[in-house]
């Protein structure tokens, strides 16, 4: 498989990561994140597994425990409810470097949304990775919202990470099939395709990639969990998905309303949506007819 292509030397180029991204699907940077935020986050949420025993003492805190299981299995939620309880986790969402990364690439204000995400990728055998999709079937909105996938800890080979599609998202939006795993529906697509990409990712890497551009989780062969976060950007003037009328936290409702889960927490500017900002109705994220809008990383050509 071959490596993604490192895009920190155009950082402060906004024309040229609009042009990559338009090419290629994705923007990859290594170590964008300041590297003492990141240990102290990840630190948070290691306390927190090793409470549960999801990890063991051994080590640096990641091999895995005995206690550990997969996203919605027996035990998983109480554990993630204390993850999203903690205020950290969303303010790292809305920090200056990942605000001003988004609204570089799109030109325009962002807000992020306020379903933040983190993922704990048990080994393969306790968890099923996540599938090939699609980001805009799950989110719906605008085409150009731009995810964010970052490891929390170092994920070599073994360990594994996202793989992205190369130019994928000029395919437009692919159908799925209903799966039991993460998100709920796959693209079927050859692992042997030759435009997957992927890299032996460091904590504090950023990975940005369109709603179009698919994706999935690589298996972890290793004994230690895979910790990751998933944030997602977009241009405040653009439409955005309404989950059930307001905006939840990830896994709600096995994950308490925000009136719980951000109890005692000095501010929750991190999780609102501002005001004004357009609202379109969720549909079937496995609707066959669904349709998606233009997207300006997607070039039309001259007829």
């Amino acid at each position: 498989m071959q490596q993604l292509i490192d895009s920190t030397e155009i950082l402060p180029d906004g024309p040229a990561l609009q042009s990559r991204l338009s090419d290629d699907g994705y923007l990859y940077f290594r170590r964008l994140l300041d590297r003492e935020s990141v240990r102290e986050l990840r630190e948070i949420i290691v306390g927190i597994l090793r409470d549960s025993r999801w990890v063991t003492e051994n080590g640096d805190g990641l091999d895995a425990g005995d206690s550990a299981v997969g996203a919605g299995a027996l035990g998983f939620h109480g554990t993630y409810t204390a993850i999203q309880m903690r205020q950290e986790l969303h303010e790292f969402a809305v920090q200056p470097a990942l605000i001003e990364l988004a609204e570089r690439v799109l030109e325009e204000p962002v807000f992020c949304h306020p379903m933040h995400i983190c993922r704990i990728n048990p080994p393969v055998g306790t968890a099923v990775p996540t599938p090939i999709h699609q980001d805009y079937r799950l989110i719906q909105g605008t085409a150009d919202t731009l995810t964010t996938w970052i490891p929390l800890a170092d994920a070599p080979e073994d360990v594994g990470g996202l793989k992205v599609l190369h130019g994928s998202h000029r395919d437009g939006l692919l159908p799925v099939e209903v799966v039991d795993a993460p998100g709920g529906v796959a693209t079927d697509i050859s692992a042997q395709d030759p435009r997957w990409r992927t890299t032996s990712y460091t904590a504090g890497d950023v990975l940005l990639f369109t709603s179009l551009t698919v994706h999935g989780g690589k298996p972890n062969t290793s004994k230690r969990l895979r910790l990751s976060l998933d944030f997602r950007y977009q241009s405040v003037r653009e439409p955005v998905c309404d989950y059930d009328g307001s905006f939840k936290p990830h896994h709600y409702p096995r994950v308490p309303d925000w009136p719980t889960s951000a109890r005692g927490w000095t501010s929750t500017s991190s999780i609102k949506v501002p005001a004004g900002v357009p609202l379109v109705p969720r549909l079937d994220p496995a609707d066959p007819d669904m349709t998606v809008p233009p997207s300006r990383f997607v070039r039309v050509s001259a007829t």
